[in-house]
């Protein structure tokens, strides 16, 4: 009797492990009902390793609608991220090209659920070299330029559902849209690995100040969120894919009407990013 109960808790077991990544369909259908505006269901993932796993099967909707990704957006680069939602490392999702706005747009918000706005920064990949880079300086020389960016993120989870890092892995972090301004190019920076640790950013809403961020935000410096993504080898970096590197400061309501804008500091160079939000 005895071995007649463990193996049936062996093979309990076993089906909870297998049960860990969700079912292909149940992603499959979470992506075509984000696609037409729906909220995303719980798939009920515990680690981040499931999360991923469930990612897999809603990204290949995206794709097959979108295209394949233009970039890469890594989320939870900064200390008080990871441990508000209890990750120790950061987190990943693919960008396509419908969302990414031009500088000065009228951002509709038409089909979005929940979303928000934070000042980021993007930086364009110049070479395939990338994919070996081992320092700060390496990745600076594969980089073409670095590029103001305001993230408006939608966090369409159903109502009742608490956001945590396994769960925003499954949707590769919730990118929605995102305003992307002119940049500078790596070439004209004194000295890129400095300059990029001494960037800094003022958010705005209607012409006031909402806040302030630094490149030392993004895991102590801009180039290292580039490492830890090269040291993934989940994505493939290529010339003309974007990064984006994550949050320089809190994420703000989204409302129809208002004026967001970003102005950045670099090297002693200045550039901005801005939009309207429209219906």
């Amino acid at each position: 009797m005895r071995s007649v109960i463990l193996g049936m808790l062996f093979v309990s077991l076993a089906q909870a492990a297998s049960a860990a990544c969700p079912d292909v369909s149940l992603m499959q259908n979470a992506a075509r009902g984000w696609m037409a505006g729906q909220r995303l269901p719980d798939p009920l993932v515990r680690t981040v390793e499931d999360g991923a796993c469930a990612y897999a099967a809603f990204r290949g909707i995206l794709e097959a609608q979108m295209g394949p990704p233009v970039g890469v957006k890594v989320g939870f680069t900064s200390a008080a991220a990871q441990e508000r939602f209890g990750v120790s490392a950061p987190l990943a999702g693919a960008l396509f090209a419908p969302m990414l706005v031009p500088d000065g747009a009228r951002l509709s918000l038409k089909g979005s659920r929940t979303p928000y706005f934070e000042a980021d920064l993007v930086v364009t990949v110049g070479s395939a070299a990338i994919m070996r880079a081992t320092t700060r300086e390496e990745v600076a020389a594969a980089l073409k330029d670095v590029r103001p960016f305001i993230e408006v993120p939608d966090i369409a989870l159903k109502q009742g559902v608490t956001p945590t890092g396994p769960l925003l892995a499954a949707y590769g972090v919730t990118p929605w849209r995102g305003v992307l301004g002119r940049g500078i190019p790596m070439s004209e920076l004194a000295d890129p690995v400095a300059d990029l640790a001494g960037l800094t950013v003022t958010l705005k809403l209607d012409g006031k100040a909402v806040g302030t961020g630094s490149g030392e935000m993004l895991l102590g410096h801009p180039l290292d969120v580039v490492l830890w993504l090269v040291r993934q080898r989940s994505y493939e970096l290529k010339p003309g894919s974007v990064i984006s590197l994550g949050s320089l400061g809190k994420l703000h309501p989204a409302y129809v009407g208002h004026r967001v804008e970003a102005d950045y500091r670099v090297g002693g160079k200045a550039m901005k990013v801005g939009f309207t939000l429209a219906p």
